[in-house]
């Protein structure tokens, strides 16, 4: 029996389709029959414009597509204005590479506004390249008006949050202990951070305990570089600690670990002498086995006393492994910070933005943080503080772009103060229609760890900071729109990127000149602001009152910690409202190893094979 109809060719009839679309105008004609109608908000989760899309792009825009469709065949006005991620460091990154640009000075020498055009030029093409894609699978979205975050008044709607906080007295400018990639030579704030499992070196060093011959405090560290910036140790105010015997030695140390630490890394058996609680460490002054090597050390005991002495933590001291004892260094850690703060002692760390130890830091000047972790075990060890080393399996924080591990620095930052808004948060958090309700519970647990977040990166590609101080009296002044620039300033320019906006200086009342801070602001504020940007807010006030909050989004179960998060923290600072009324999560699509598909891990598979085959 013959048949008369023949295959089915995939390919032709969506060939076919998308030129029937197209020429009949489908699309807008769908739209403008919801004129009118009952409204559904959509804020499309911005994908950053990496050019052609891969498998997960696909799944999460076709699943997008089918809740939109659905809207739209039951007759409601769907906003579903495309949207895209610009700023930041894939960006910078891809420009840099195409440019044969290694590090910061290159950018200098290749000059900014060049590489600023670069990377304007970049993402338009790659974002244009995305809307084809999307397009092709018929994912039906506004892609002819899509949000650019490179555009002027896009960076305007990210001023307008900053002036917004300005305002409430939650904007502040902090020295910070903070995740910093030598790599990218920034800042990283902890959603930029994905944790990998390690193997790397761990030390037990011991410190000669001041005035007392042959007597020890013994501390654990799985990073021997921030020895360096060792300024306290910490202990357990109400556990039990010993002096322990160890041949001609005494051993300060949790009593719960003294066994297994003498028994493993000497040759004697535990003998105790003495017994006592936590508490009546506290004070004990020690030496640093790297004393003499410069006068750092001297001069910050000089102005804060509790400099190289043992200080109580209930909160960070247990004996899940070490010693019981916990090496403090306040510029090389966000909880040693807290500490630090706390007992009046400073955040000492001097490494440069490149993680290189400067001059002025005997044999290790010159020495990358981390990297040469064993050139400094080999400085303990001849100091004779080493008592072993040890392999250790651990999460470790690694930069999410380039995929190196992350150090601390301290650096001066701008905060957005968010902390104490945690219950309001949460609050408003139960108010949210989640699926699944899995999701809802790991968005509290999230929101309850919430911290101050930075918004500031050293970089050039990026919304700048609009903030303008004066070099003379150090007055300061937030900016909120291109208008008020121009009505301070006296101009405005075209671009509001850098090095344009540099040239832009503010009169100030002492008689000086107010320069605008080097900084951009950090990429999550793009991201965060959306909910209001999407509809051209604040310029645009009819819109957004017939719209906002956002009526559903959807996105992976990643952007718990990034995107949902930065909905929350930018639109309840600035509009004191919470920006969504109900969320879709699916999971992520992995590769063979179960790591997150990235074109930046190169795992990526892309969905054109099967589309060029079968449509």
């Amino acid at each position: 029996m013959s048949n008369p109809i023949g295959p089915y060719k995939f390919k032709e009839v969506e060939e076919g389709v998308i030129k029937f679309w197209e020429k009949k105008e489908i699309y807008p004609k769908q739209k403008k029959k919801g004129e009118g109608k009952e409204k559904f908000f959509f804020i499309q989760g911005p994908p950053y414009t990496s050019g052609k899309i891969h498998i997960a792009h696909a799944w999460n825009n076709s699943l997008k597509d089918l809740v939109l469709r659905y809207k739209r065949m039951k007759g409601l006005d769907v906003f579903d204005r495309a949207a895209y991620d610009m700023h930041g460091l894939p960006t910078a990154r891809k420009v840099m590479e195409l440019h044969n640009l290694k590090q910061k000075e290159d950018i200098e020498k290749f000059g900014v506004e060049n590489f600023i055009k670069e990377c304007i030029k970049w993402s338009i093409e790659k974002a244009k390249m995305m809307d084809q894609d999307l397009w092709r699978l018929g994912v039906w979205m506004d892609y002819e008006n899509a949000c650019y975050p490179i555009n002027n008044s896009y960076m305007e709607g990210e001023w307008f949050l900053v002036k917004k906080a300005h305002e409430k007295g939650r904007l502040y400018e902090g020295l910070r202990t903070m995740s910093w990639c030598a790599t990218c030579q920034t800042a990283m704030a902890k959603h930029e951070c994905e944790y990998k499992e390690v193997k790397e070196p761990s030390i037990f060093v011991k410190f000669p305990v001041k005035g007392k011959e042959n007597e020890y405090l013994i501390i654990w560290t799985t990073t021997p570089w921030t020895i360096t910036y060792n300024l306290a140790i910490m202990v357990h105010p109400e556990l039990e600690y010993v002096k322990a015997k160890v041949g001609d030695e005494v051993w300060v140390l949790a009593k719960g670990l003294a066994a297994p630490v003498i028994q493993n890394f000497t040759e004697h058996k535990l003998e105790i002498i003495d017994e006592f609680p936590g508490k009546q460490l506290e004070g004990l002054e020690y030496e640093h086995p790297w004393n003499n090597k410069w006068d750092h050390y001297k001069e910050i005991k000089a102005k804060h006393p509790k400099t190289h002495t043992v200080i109580l933590s209930e909160e960070y001291v247990n004996l899940s492994a070490g010693t019981g004892l916990v090496h403090c260094a306040p510029g090389c850690g966000p909880e040693d910070f807290e500490v630090g703060h706390k007992n009046n002692i400073p955040a000492f760390n001097n490494l440069k933005e490149d993680g290189i130890f400067p001059e002025g830091m005997a044999e290790f000047s010159g020495l990358t943080a981390k990297k040469d972790d064993e050139k400094f075990v080999e400085s303990l060890e001849k100091e004779g503080a080493l008592i072993a080393t040890t392999e250790v399996e651990h999460d470790y924080a690694h930069c999410e772009r380039c995929r190196n591990p992350v150090i601390f620095r301290t650096t001066k930052q701008w905060f957005f103060k968010v902390e104490d808004l945690k219950e309001r948060m949460i609050d408003e958090n139960e108010k949210v229609y989640w699926v699944p309700e899995t999701v809802k519970r790991a968005f509290r647990s999230w929101l309850e760890n919430l911290r101050d977040n930075s918004i500031t990166k050293q970089r050039y590609w990026g919304t700048p900071v609009p903030i303008w101080r004066c070099e003379g009296c150090s007055k300061y002044e937030v900016i909120g729109s291109a208008l008020e620039l121009k009505e301070k300033a006296g101009h405005c320019p075209e671009n509001l990127h850098k090095p344009w906006i540099d040239e832009v200086e503010i009169s100030c009342d002492c008689g000086g000149k107010m320069k605008r801070l080097p900084d951009v602001l950090d990429v999550w504020i793009d991201a965060g602001t959306l909910c209001w940007n999407i509809l051209d807010y604040p310029q645009n006030k009819k819109l957004f009152n017939e719209l906002f909050p956002s009526d559903f989004i959807l996105e992976a179960k990643e952007q718990v910690r990034g995107w949902f998060n930065l909905l929350v923290v930018s639109s309840l600072l600035a509009l004191d409202r919470h920006p969504f009324k109900s969320v879709y999560v699916h999971g992520m699509l992995t590769d063979i190893e179960g790591r997150k598909m990235s074109k930046s891990l190169g795992n990526v598979i892309s969905p054109y094979e099967l589309i060029d085959k079968y449509g």
